[in-house]
Protein backbone atom coordinates (compact mmCIF):
# COMPACT_ATOMS: atom_id res chain seq x y z
CA UNK A 1 0.00 0.00 0.00
CA UNK A 2 1.03 3.72 -0.36
CA UNK A 3 1.31 5.70 2.92
CA UNK A 4 2.20 9.68 2.92
CA UNK A 5 2.81 11.12 6.03
CA UNK A 6 3.31 14.90 6.85
CA UNK A 7 4.47 16.96 9.50
CA UNK A 8 3.02 20.30 9.97
CA UNK A 9 3.23 23.27 12.36
CA UNK A 10 0.29 25.42 12.08
CA UNK A 11 1.74 28.91 13.96
CA UNK A 12 -0.90 29.10 15.85
CA UNK A 13 -4.32 27.43 14.79
CA UNK A 14 -6.53 28.62 17.78
CA UNK A 15 -10.18 29.04 18.13
CA UNK A 16 -9.34 31.91 20.76
CA UNK A 17 -10.86 34.39 21.40
CA UNK A 18 -14.84 34.92 21.05
CA UNK A 19 -15.38 37.76 23.17
CA UNK A 20 -19.09 38.78 22.92
CA UNK A 21 -20.68 42.18 23.43
CA UNK A 22 -22.94 40.73 26.14
CA UNK A 23 -22.67 38.23 28.71
CA UNK A 24 -24.66 35.12 27.44
CA UNK A 25 -28.04 34.64 29.42
CA UNK A 26 -27.82 38.06 30.99
CA UNK A 27 -31.63 39.65 31.28
CA UNK A 28 -30.22 43.31 31.78
CA UNK A 29 -27.71 43.05 28.73
CA UNK A 30 -25.06 43.56 30.86
CA UNK A 31 -21.58 44.33 29.04
CA UNK A 32 -18.79 41.92 29.48
CA UNK A 33 -16.13 42.93 32.27
CA UNK A 34 -12.92 41.08 30.81
CA UNK A 35 -10.94 42.07 34.44
CA UNK A 36 -14.36 40.68 36.75
CA UNK A 37 -14.40 37.52 34.39
CA UNK A 38 -11.26 36.69 35.51
CA UNK A 39 -11.47 37.39 38.75
CA UNK A 40 -14.48 34.89 38.51
CA UNK A 41 -12.29 31.93 37.21
CA UNK A 42 -12.48 32.90 33.64
CA UNK A 43 -9.92 32.92 31.41
CA UNK A 44 -10.42 35.14 28.98
CA UNK A 45 -7.39 36.78 29.79
CA UNK A 46 -4.47 34.39 29.50
CA UNK A 47 -1.81 34.79 31.67
CA UNK A 48 -2.92 38.36 32.95
CA UNK A 49 -2.31 39.06 28.92
CA UNK A 50 -5.13 41.65 27.78
CA UNK A 51 -7.97 40.23 24.88
CA UNK A 52 -6.19 42.91 22.22
CA UNK A 53 -2.36 41.19 22.42
CA UNK A 54 -4.50 38.00 21.29
CA UNK A 55 -5.35 37.32 17.90
CA UNK A 56 -7.20 34.37 16.30
CA UNK A 57 -6.02 33.14 12.98
CA UNK A 58 -7.76 34.57 10.26
CA UNK A 59 -9.70 33.24 7.87
CA UNK A 60 -6.95 33.62 5.10
CA UNK A 61 -4.91 32.09 7.41
CA UNK A 62 -6.84 28.89 7.55
CA UNK A 63 -7.79 28.63 4.04
CA UNK A 64 -3.98 28.63 3.51
CA UNK A 65 -3.29 25.85 5.66
CA UNK A 66 -6.50 24.05 4.40
CA UNK A 67 -4.58 24.62 0.60
CA UNK A 68 -1.25 22.80 2.23
CA UNK A 69 -2.60 19.88 3.27
CA UNK A 70 -5.62 19.75 0.66
CA UNK A 71 -3.00 19.84 -2.37
CA UNK A 72 -0.30 17.18 -0.59
CA UNK A 73 -3.33 15.00 1.13
CA UNK A 74 -1.22 12.97 3.55
CA UNK A 75 -2.87 10.12 5.51
CA UNK A 76 -1.50 10.84 8.30
CA UNK A 77 -0.61 14.63 9.28
CA UNK A 78 1.66 15.35 12.63
CA UNK A 79 0.68 19.07 13.80
CA UNK A 80 2.02 21.89 16.33
CA UNK A 81 1.10 24.94 17.58
CA UNK A 82 -3.30 23.52 17.34
CA UNK A 83 -5.27 25.07 20.57
CA UNK A 84 -7.05 21.98 21.52
CA UNK A 85 -8.56 18.74 20.26
CA UNK A 86 -11.75 21.23 19.28
CA UNK A 87 -9.97 23.32 17.42
CA UNK A 88 -8.32 20.67 15.13
CA UNK A 89 -11.66 18.80 15.03
CA UNK A 90 -13.48 22.12 13.50
CA UNK A 91 -10.68 23.32 11.51
CA UNK A 92 -10.68 19.77 9.56
CA UNK A 93 -14.46 19.48 9.24
CA UNK A 94 -15.07 23.16 7.72
CA UNK A 95 -11.92 23.25 5.66
CA UNK A 96 -10.65 19.63 5.23
CA UNK A 97 -14.43 18.56 4.07
CA UNK A 98 -14.90 15.46 2.36
CA UNK A 99 -10.87 14.38 2.98
CA UNK A 100 -11.28 11.55 5.51
CA UNK A 101 -9.83 13.19 8.35
CA UNK A 102 -12.03 10.84 10.62
CA UNK A 103 -9.45 10.69 13.63
CA UNK A 104 -7.79 13.68 14.96
CA UNK A 105 -6.39 13.48 18.42
CA UNK A 106 -4.93 16.64 20.33
CA UNK A 107 -4.11 16.20 24.37
CA UNK A 108 -3.24 19.31 26.23
CA UNK A 109 0.39 19.29 27.22
CA UNK A 110 2.54 21.58 29.20
CA UNK A 111 2.73 25.25 27.27
CA UNK A 112 0.81 28.01 29.16
CA UNK A 113 0.35 29.74 25.97
CA UNK A 114 -2.12 26.36 25.07
CA UNK A 115 0.40 25.57 21.94
CA UNK A 116 -0.14 21.48 22.03
CA UNK A 117 0.93 18.58 19.46
CA UNK A 118 -1.62 16.60 17.49
CA UNK A 119 -2.67 14.72 14.84
CA UNK A 120 -4.78 13.93 11.74
CA UNK A 121 -5.58 10.76 10.59
CA UNK A 122 -7.91 8.80 7.61
CA UNK A 123 -6.82 5.27 9.61
CA UNK A 124 -7.54 4.64 13.09
CA UNK A 125 -6.00 5.74 16.11
CA UNK A 126 -5.87 3.12 18.36
CA UNK A 127 -3.58 4.34 21.00
CA UNK A 128 -2.50 7.44 22.96
CA UNK A 129 0.03 8.24 25.24
CA UNK A 130 1.14 11.59 26.97
CA UNK A 131 4.72 11.70 28.44
CA UNK A 132 4.14 15.47 29.55
CA UNK A 133 4.49 14.38 33.55
CA UNK A 134 7.79 13.01 32.68
CA UNK A 135 10.22 14.92 35.15
CA UNK A 136 14.17 15.28 35.13
CA UNK A 137 16.28 14.65 38.08
CA UNK A 138 15.21 17.85 39.91
CA UNK A 139 11.41 17.54 39.35
CA UNK A 140 10.57 19.70 36.34
CA UNK A 141 8.78 18.89 33.55
CA UNK A 142 11.38 17.76 30.57
CA UNK A 143 8.43 18.13 27.64
CA UNK A 144 7.79 22.12 26.56
CA UNK A 145 4.47 21.04 25.61
CA UNK A 146 4.42 16.95 24.81
CA UNK A 147 6.35 13.45 23.48
CA UNK A 148 2.69 12.15 22.12
CA UNK A 149 2.53 8.97 21.34
CA UNK A 150 0.12 7.76 19.04
CA UNK A 151 -0.40 4.34 17.41
CA UNK A 152 -2.37 4.65 14.24
CA UNK A 153 -4.60 0.83 12.41
CA UNK A 154 -3.64 0.19 9.28
CA UNK A 155 -3.72 -2.38 6.46
CA UNK A 156 -0.18 -3.77 6.46
CA UNK A 157 0.30 -3.43 10.49
CA UNK A 158 0.37 -0.61 13.24
CA UNK A 159 2.44 2.76 12.81
CA UNK A 160 3.51 4.96 15.76
CA UNK A 161 4.51 7.59 15.74
CA UNK A 162 6.31 9.89 18.90
CA UNK A 163 4.64 13.77 17.94
CA UNK A 164 6.77 16.12 19.09
CA UNK A 165 7.45 20.32 19.92
CA UNK A 166 10.71 20.77 21.16
CA UNK A 167 11.96 24.13 23.44
CA UNK A 168 11.43 27.37 21.35
CA UNK A 169 14.76 28.57 21.04
CA UNK A 170 13.63 32.01 21.67
CA UNK A 171 15.86 32.78 24.98
CA UNK A 172 18.03 29.87 24.13
CA UNK A 173 17.12 26.76 25.46
CA UNK A 174 19.75 24.23 23.99
CA UNK A 175 20.62 22.35 27.12
CA UNK A 176 16.32 21.76 27.76
CA UNK A 177 16.47 20.67 24.24
CA UNK A 178 19.07 18.15 24.82
CA UNK A 179 16.89 16.72 27.67
CA UNK A 180 14.45 16.44 25.36
CA UNK A 181 15.85 14.85 22.85
CA UNK A 182 17.49 11.97 25.59
CA UNK A 183 14.06 11.55 26.69
CA UNK A 184 12.54 10.79 23.12
CA UNK A 185 15.35 8.49 22.85
CA UNK A 186 14.72 6.95 26.26
CA UNK A 187 11.01 6.41 25.17
CA UNK A 188 11.43 4.61 22.02
CA UNK A 189 13.75 2.85 22.95
CA UNK A 190 11.66 1.78 25.76
CA UNK A 191 9.30 0.79 23.32
CA UNK A 192 10.52 -0.76 20.53
CA UNK A 193 14.57 -1.98 21.98
CA UNK A 194 14.99 -4.79 20.19
CA UNK A 195 12.43 -5.47 17.58
CA UNK A 196 12.52 -5.77 14.16
CA UNK A 197 10.52 -4.43 11.33
CA UNK A 198 8.34 -2.24 13.07
CA UNK A 199 7.09 0.93 11.61
CA UNK A 200 7.86 4.04 13.77
CA UNK A 201 8.99 7.27 13.59
CA UNK A 202 9.95 10.81 15.79
CA UNK A 203 8.15 13.23 14.09
CA UNK A 204 7.61 16.68 14.93
CA UNK A 205 9.36 20.43 15.00
CA UNK A 206 12.19 20.55 17.56
CA UNK A 207 13.58 23.47 16.56
CA UNK A 208 17.29 22.20 16.10
CA UNK A 209 19.33 21.56 13.26
CA UNK A 210 20.15 18.13 12.80
CA UNK A 211 24.32 18.80 13.50
CA UNK A 212 23.51 20.96 16.56
CA UNK A 213 24.96 19.31 19.91
CA UNK A 214 21.50 19.06 21.19
CA UNK A 215 20.26 16.60 18.79
CA UNK A 216 22.90 13.70 19.77
CA UNK A 217 20.78 11.01 22.07
CA UNK A 218 18.19 11.39 18.84
CA UNK A 219 21.44 10.65 15.98
CA UNK A 220 22.72 7.74 18.38
CA UNK A 221 19.40 6.24 17.99
CA UNK A 222 18.60 3.83 15.11
CA UNK A 223 16.29 6.46 13.41
CA UNK A 224 16.67 7.96 10.41
CA UNK A 225 16.46 11.18 9.54
CA UNK A 226 14.72 11.16 5.93
CA UNK A 227 15.77 14.56 5.07
CA UNK A 228 19.56 13.80 5.28
CA UNK A 229 18.13 12.34 1.53
CA UNK A 230 17.81 15.88 0.36
CA UNK A 231 20.91 18.54 -0.45
CA UNK A 232 22.06 20.50 2.21
CA UNK A 233 20.23 23.57 1.04
CA UNK A 234 17.34 22.04 0.46
CA UNK A 235 16.72 20.78 4.44
CA UNK A 236 15.00 24.08 5.48
CA UNK A 237 11.55 23.84 6.47
CA UNK A 238 11.17 27.53 8.85
CA UNK A 239 11.73 30.98 7.82
CA UNK A 240 12.06 32.72 11.34
CA UNK A 241 11.13 36.64 10.88
CA UNK A 242 12.73 38.21 13.25
CA UNK A 243 13.00 42.09 13.88
CA UNK A 244 13.51 44.56 10.80
CA UNK A 245 11.96 41.91 8.89
CA UNK A 246 15.34 39.97 8.72
CA UNK A 247 14.91 36.29 8.49
CA UNK A 248 16.70 33.20 9.43
CA UNK A 249 16.31 29.44 7.56
CA UNK A 250 16.57 26.14 9.23
CA UNK A 251 15.47 23.06 9.46
CA UNK A 252 13.71 22.85 12.56
CA UNK A 253 10.61 19.89 11.52
CA UNK A 254 12.10 16.29 11.69
CA UNK A 255 10.90 13.39 10.39
CA UNK A 256 13.21 10.46 11.99
CA UNK A 257 12.07 6.91 11.06
CA UNK A 258 12.46 3.53 12.10
CA UNK A 259 15.06 1.10 9.76
CA UNK A 260 11.92 -0.60 8.34
CA UNK A 261 9.99 2.48 7.39
CA UNK A 262 12.56 4.01 6.28
CA UNK A 263 13.76 1.27 3.78
CA UNK A 264 9.80 1.89 2.49
CA UNK A 265 10.75 5.71 1.78
CA UNK A 266 9.77 6.43 -1.99
CA UNK A 267 9.71 10.07 -2.32
CA UNK A 268 10.11 13.82 0.18
CA UNK A 269 8.55 16.83 -0.42
CA UNK A 270 8.60 20.20 1.26
CA UNK A 271 5.90 22.62 0.83
CA UNK A 272 6.70 26.32 0.66
CA UNK A 273 3.81 27.75 -1.35
CA UNK A 274 2.17 28.77 1.76
CA UNK A 275 5.21 30.74 3.00
CA UNK A 276 5.12 34.21 3.86
CA UNK A 277 5.84 36.91 1.54
CA UNK A 278 9.27 37.94 3.64
CA UNK A 279 10.45 34.46 3.27
CA UNK A 280 12.76 35.43 -0.39
CA UNK A 281 14.89 32.30 -0.24
CA UNK A 282 11.99 30.42 -1.99
CA UNK A 283 11.58 31.88 -5.35
CA UNK A 284 9.25 29.61 -6.52
CA UNK A 285 5.04 30.58 -7.15
CA UNK A 286 2.98 30.92 -3.93
CA UNK A 287 -0.51 30.18 -3.61
CA UNK A 288 -2.75 32.70 -5.24
CA UNK A 289 -3.99 34.06 -1.53
CA UNK A 290 -0.33 34.18 0.03
CA UNK A 291 -0.43 38.01 -1.05
CA UNK A 292 0.79 40.24 2.79
CA UNK A 293 0.50 39.83 6.03
CA UNK A 294 -1.99 37.60 7.38
CA UNK A 295 -3.01 35.36 4.43
CA UNK A 296 0.20 32.96 4.46
CA UNK A 297 -0.30 29.74 5.90
CA UNK A 298 2.65 29.16 8.31
CA UNK A 299 6.17 30.36 8.45
CA UNK A 300 6.81 26.91 8.67
CA UNK A 301 6.96 24.57 5.63
CA UNK A 302 5.01 21.41 5.72
CA UNK A 303 7.14 18.09 4.85
CA UNK A 304 5.25 15.05 3.65
CA UNK A 305 6.76 11.68 2.99
CA UNK A 306 5.67 8.87 0.74
CA UNK A 307 6.10 5.20 1.70
CA UNK A 308 4.93 1.89 -0.42
CA UNK A 309 4.95 -0.48 2.68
Amino acid sequence: MDLRIGQFNLENLFNRYHLPERQRGARTGKPVDPEASVREGGNINMLGWPVEDFDTVSSAQRKAIAKVIARNAPDILAVQEVENQFALESFARRFLKGMGYTYAAVIDGNDQRQINVGILSRFPITHLRSHKWLVDGGGERIFSRDCLEVDVSMPKGPLTLFVNHFKSKIGGGALHRAAQAEAVAGIVEDRFDGTRGKLYAVIGDLNMEADEPEFAALAATPLYNLLDALPPEERWTHAWIKPKKRVEYRQSDHLLASPALKNALRSLHIERRGLPQEATRFTGKRFASVKGEGTEASDHCAVFADFEL
